[in-house]
């Protein structure tokens, strides 16, 4: 019994140095980031004094609710595969996964997804499946609101010649998204497609070696999604769900922008709302100058035809404060709520 006890002790001291180990990266992690966005930072620090501090509350209140159906969305796909996966541990997922967003420069999220997933009891290769057919509901549910946005206020007299100046972009946007969901389905859903897409990669990777690393990554994932994605599709029910929570998420998101300027402009709420939809679509599409952000130059060309640079700047910045770094500093705290929580587990395990 001692020399249970002992080994117990052992392997709890080893978790907790592993843990410490965790932490330290994290934290390390996060200051990086914070002193590489120094400079955004500090002009979202000055857009939020313009600001009352009942706007910031509704603003941060709308973001809040977008990440809880973002975290409804991460529980549908992950009933796909266990059924009776709960939504506290999606929603779980979301904000810890903003956290990773932020501090990897955005590069991290996905990854973060897949390992709690994992986590979460699904299989790697099925929690990459998920992961990547989430990413397509996304940009499904950003173009369909982007196309039903354009039309609205393709309606509108005062909307109509600005839409009219940029349809081009807009096509633009809906051909390449349509073709990369269509191409999506492709490798899902046909076998023919997917080995064909491989034996491409594979060309590109014998003639650029350099390419290697990526074209197997890029090899794996198509593989993955041939073998796992069908399964998931079948489920029309969860994947229309997760569409709608999408769809409820960008809509709470482009509330932000809309409240902030209500009053501020010659536009409506509604006429805003749909204005921030086109601006989130476009960003990806028109090209911006160097030093400034896609969705920032979009928003502000957009918005400053109908108020001035001076209301429409802090309602930008306020709307990355509240949907970039408040989501990523609630992942923090539940990351560290968690470590927290297993270390007092571990604890009491040994008398």
């Amino acid at each position: 019994m001692k020399a249970v006890n002992r080994e117990m002790k052992k392997n709890r001291a080893v978790r907790g140095n592993k843990k410490k180990w965790i932490s330290l990266f994290l934290a390390v992690l996060l200051i990086l980031s914070l002193w590489i966005y120094r400079e955004s930072l500090e002009e979202i620090w000055d857009g939020i004094r313009q600001a009352a501090g009942r706007e910031l509350a509704a603003a941060a209140a709308l973001a809040g609710l977008g990440y809880l159906l973002e975290g409804m969305t991460i529980t549908a796909m992950m009933q796909t595969v266990v059924p009776a996966a709960l939504a506290k541990r999606g929603v779980w997922i979301a904000f810890v996964c903003e956290f990773y967003r932020l501090t990897t420069l955005g590069n991290g999220s996905g990854l973060a997804e897949i390992h709690y997933l994992h986590e979460s009891g699904i299989e790697p290769a099925g929690a990459t499946v998920l992961t990547m057919i989430q990413y397509m509901i996304k940009r499904t549910a950003i173009i369909l609101f982007a196309v039903f946005a354009f039309r609205y206020l393709t309606r509108k007299e005062e909307t109509w010649e600005l839409c009219r100046e940029y349809a081009v972009f807009m096509g633009i946007g809906c051909t390449i998204t349509c073709i990369i969901l269509l191409f999506f389905l492709c490798l899902v859903l046909s076998c023919r497609v997917a080995e064909g897409t491989v034996w491409i990669l594979e060309k590109l990777e014998k003639r650029f070696p350099a390419l290697g690393q990526s074209c197997r990554k890029w090899e794996e994932q198509i593989l993955l999604l041939n073998w796992c994605g069908k399964s998931v599709l079948r489920q029309k029910a969860k994947l229309t769900e997760a569409l709608i929570f999408q769809i409820g998420k960008l809509a709470l998101f482009y509330s932000v922008p809309a409240y902030l300027l209500t009053g501020k402009t010659t536009l409506t709420a509604g006429e805003s709302m749909m204005l921030m939809a086109l601006c989130y679509m476009l960003s990806g599409v028109i090209p911006a100058p160097s030093g400034a952000g896609s969705l920032e130059f979009v928003f502000l060309l957009f918005f400053t035809s109908f108020s001035g640079a001076e209301v429409a700047v802090p309602a930008i910045l306020i709307f990355r404060f509240v949907t970039w770094i408040c989501p990523a500093l609630a992942g923090a705290v539940l990351l560290v709520c968690k470590k927290c929580h297993r270390r007092i587990d571990d604890e009491t395990l040994i008398p």
